[in-house]
């Protein structure tokens, strides 16, 4: 395991937690849950909690290439409830929807 990368992708993602228009603070707790390799890129899993009692929510960090300690921009949640069973999956299909919103966005210029 990278442990820098893994630093540097818990920091994203605590980062975009905290944008006002996403959760607007930092999670109350934040674990390192899975990680996954996509499209040439590496991605990581967390799992969060936005208060105490709160439930834990998923989100990806990521789009890493090799050993670089920045992401390629596809960090994101959607605040859905976190099932180990189905992390993955669930953090698959949101680093497609943001590529597929890039690619459009691409398309259009």
């Amino acid at each position: 395991m990278n442990q820098k990368q893994i630093q540097a992708a818990q920091e994203n993602m605590l980062d975009w937690l905290a944008n006002p228009a996403e959760l607007g603070k930092k999670p109350y707790r934040i674990e390192l849950s899975g990680e996954f390799d996509l499209h040439g890129l590496h991605y990581y899993i967390f799992r969060f909690k936005t208060g105490l009692l709160s439930k834990w929510l998923v989100g990806v960090s990521g789009g890493f290439e090799d050993n670089d300690l920045v992401p390629c921009g596809h960090t994101f949640s959607d605040f859905k409830e976190y099932h180990e069973e189905t992390a993955q999956s669930d953090c698959v299909k949101i680093v497609e929807m943001i590529r597929t919103y890039w690619m459009e966005q691409a398309k259009k210029y």
